[in-house]
């Protein structure tokens, strides 16, 4: 016979170390209440997970204890948690991971990608503080829904469609780390699988000769580094993030085999070694910060650390030039396609740029060094033709 609130309340302790009374006949299986040697009463489940034949006691979960719960509440609990038992799901493992909120775990999801050398990291903490967090930082991990997600999504694609895309992608990535790292049961359901994206195109926007004329007048008006570094976007075709993170043990001038920079953390994630151009080479032989750190493009204002961003100088810069819209990726493409109006061979632009086409990189994965200096010799000589030569204006006080 089940049990009834009338046998819990008359039920004390016999002395055994499990005094437990399961309910019997169309009860719930496995389920009962435990009576403690001081009166107090818990009710449990005790189960066997799918698959395990290892012998002995099995494993009991508490559900809550009498008179919090009522019998009605706990058998209800014991049915929902049989389910999860039937799919696999260990009801310990989830009681002691269903409690991390997403505030909780953006630490631990940032620094496993911090540890795994991913090159985007500054700007998965952007988007986690700014556009996570406040919306579902307090929710549990298995609380979050695809309704939230998809509101989320749209919220954001009001204004910056690209950037919503971005934060569902982050989202999803962090939960399949969660997953993986214990933090949610095996076979959670990511919330951000089915959330319809928005459409993108494409983008291949770069600077025809014109704009590159306007853009380079414009950039003497800036502090050296800056225009350096704009300089150096054209020379080498690195991302921003790969160019803003560069040390100076990484930059070697007067290698006997020839320049070249040592890109140990690329977006694709796998380091590159690019050779570099006489005009590139230059422009690293003007930039003073050698004598204040390791960094190329050392930060103003903390100490020993990189440059993040420099939207300040690329608005004033882009408003002098007349370029509304153009990005600072937009010049990483004028780089490609400097690259291909001077005849360099597709594969060799691949190389340079660092692009992981697996059609491409299979095949030219070990691209000489030769190649990559010829092509980056040949745009920085063709841009040194249209523009002149290519170095920063230092104002001498």
């Amino acid at each position: 016979m089940a049990l009834t609130k009338r046998q819990i309340d008359s039920f004390t302790y016999d002395g055994r170390a499990r005094d437990i009374r399961y309910d019997g006949k169309d009860g719930v299986p496995g389920f009962g209440v435990r009576i403690n040697p001081g009166g107090s009463k818990t009710f449990i489940l005790q189960y066997r997970l799918k698959g395990d034949r290892t012998k002995g006691v099995r494993p009991l979960y508490t559900i809550g204890k009498y008179g919090a719960w009522t019998l009605q509440q706990a058998r209800q609990k014991a049915r929902k948690l049989i389910v999860d038992i039937d799919n696999g799901i260990d009801p310990k493992r989830l009681s002691k991971t269903q409690g991390i909120t997403l505030k909780e775990f953006a630490p631990v999801f940032l620094a496993d990608m911090e540890a795994r050398g991913k090159a985007t990291v500054d700007e998965m903490r952007r988007r986690t503080e700014k556009r996570l967090l406040p919306a579902l930082g307090r929710k549990f991990l298995t609380e979050i829904t695809r309704g939230d997600v998809s509101r989320l999504h749209s919220q954001i694609g009001r204004s910056a469609k690209i950037e919503a895309n971005r934060v569902v992608q982050l989202l999803k990535l962090l939960f399949s780390r969660a997953e993986k790292m214990g933090y949610i049961p095996e076979g959670t359901p990511n919330p951000c699988v089915g959330v319809d994206l928005f459409p993108e195109h494409s983008r291949t926007r770069y600077l025809d000769e014109e704009e590159l004329q306007r853009l380079i007048a414009a950039l003497k008006a800036e502090p050296a580094h800056i225009q350096s570094l704009l300089l150096l976007y054209l020379t080498t075709g690195l991302r921003k993030s790969e160019l803003l993170g560069l040390e100076w043990p990484d930059v070697h001038l007067e290698h006997e085999e020839g320049a070249y920079l040592w890109v140990g953390n690329t977006k694709g994630g796998r380091p590159l070694r690019l050779a570099l151009s006489p005009q590139a080479v230059s422009l690293f032989q003007e930039i003073p910060t050698r004598v204040y750190g390791r960094f190329v493009f050392p930060s103003p204002v903390r100490y020993n650390q990189p440059l993040k961003d420099f939207k300040r100088y690329w608005s004033r810069i882009r408003e002098r030039a007349d370029l509304p819209g153009v990005t600072i990726h937009d010049l990483r493409r004028t780089v490609g396609s400097r690259l291909a109006q001077a005849g360099v061979p597709i594969h060799h632009i691949s190389e340079v740029l660092g692009h992981r086409d697996s059609a491409v990189t299979a095949i030219y994965a070990r691209l000489s060094e030769d190649n990559q200096r010829a092509a980056l010799d040949k745009v920085g000589s063709d841009l040194e033709e249209l523009l002149g030569p290519l170095q920063a204006n230092i104002v001498k006080q």
